[in-house]
């Protein structure tokens, strides 16, 4: 009798002794649960920095071709952060590079992390770096190559200067052949108003304004004035810089240079690089009265 009483309290004992056995089995699963947690916050304790040199690692794939010189590649690492902090002052969304497949595809399966590696040292070698002018960040435009010139503003840092070197790249000069009927159709579709035909083209199609760097201001097509970047726009031109002639019967346009001309010329700052000139020169030389701030 005495042992069935002691069978039944020890059963008793177990079944009220139970919760308190499952609250510390699973206690202690929440605190390893909490632990990893806490490892993994540890870990990624920088997301945002982890996040941002990502995104600029992207942004500088897309920008500029990973074989350029490491000084071209630090100078638009500069540009790239400081177009970023850019966006960010002013409330909006810093753009988007390449997808990590994106990279991928453009650096091979057998170079990623090669070539990754060498685009993030160029950050990391510039950390915190940004373009100010007067204390202030700016907006810092770049193109692939310039018309043996780059285009100035009203802005004071970005005043026309002379991008030589561009002469060299394969891009420098695109010429391009369309019939009289299928410039007019362009025209008159891209600008209803011009009213262009194929029999006095050549005396409606005038540059009526051309900027010192010889990219295109202003066009007269037909009854129309555009800018020289919609004119380019409406023919996938590659730059705004172009020239128009007719040649045994057809149109003949010369274009100039690749992108729209303002601020650092990717391929000049390749060519400097390798002349010996530092990322902070070269930035310097593209971008007038300057300074290189560190955040």
């Amino acid at each position: 009798m005495k042992e069935k009483i002691k069978m039944i309290l020890c059963l008793c004992l177990i079944i009220a002794g139970l919760p308190i056995l499952m609250t510390l089995v699973f206690q202690g699963d929440e605190i390893l649960l909490d632990t990893d947690s806490n490892e993994i916050q540890h870990k990624s304790s920088h997301p945002d920095k982890e996040e941002k040199m990502a995104a600029l690692v992207s942004i500088l794939a897309r920008d500029i071709p990973v074989t350029y010189e490491e000084e071209a590649i630090r100078a638009q690492a500069v540009i790239v952060r400081t177009n970023y902090e850019y966006a960010l002052s002013q409330g909006k969304a810093p753009e988007t590079g390449l997808s990590v497949a994106e990279q991928t595809k453009l650096f091979g399966n057998e170079n990623y992390n090669r070539y990754y590696q060498k685009l993030e040292n160029c950050l990391i070698d510039t950390e915190g770096e940004v373009l100010t002018y007067q204390g202030q960040e700016i907006e810092a435009p770049y193109f692939a190559v310039s018309a043996e010139k780059t285009r100035g503003t009203e802005l004071p840092y970005l005043k026309s200067a002379e991008s030589i070197w561009d002469i060299t790249s394969e891009d420098f000069l695109k010429v391009e052949f369309y019939d009289a009927g299928e410039l007019v159709d362009t025209c008159n579709q891209a600008f209803p108003e011009a009213g262009l035909t194929a029999e006095d083209w050549v005396n409606t199609l005038v540059v009526t304004e051309r900027e010192e760097s010889g990219y295109v201001k202003t066009i007269q097509v037909g009854n129309s004035s555009v800018s020289g970047e919609e004119f380019r726009k409406a023919f996938s031109l590659n730059s705004a810089c172009f020239y128009i002639r007719e040649i045994d019967g057809r149109v003949r346009i010369v274009t100039k240079g690749l992108g729209h001309g303002y601020g650092l010329s990717i391929y000049g700052a390749n060519e400097m690089a390798k002349e010996g000139k530092t990322y902070q020169e070269i930035l310097s030389y593209y971008y007038s009265g300057i300074e290189i701030t560190k955040k």
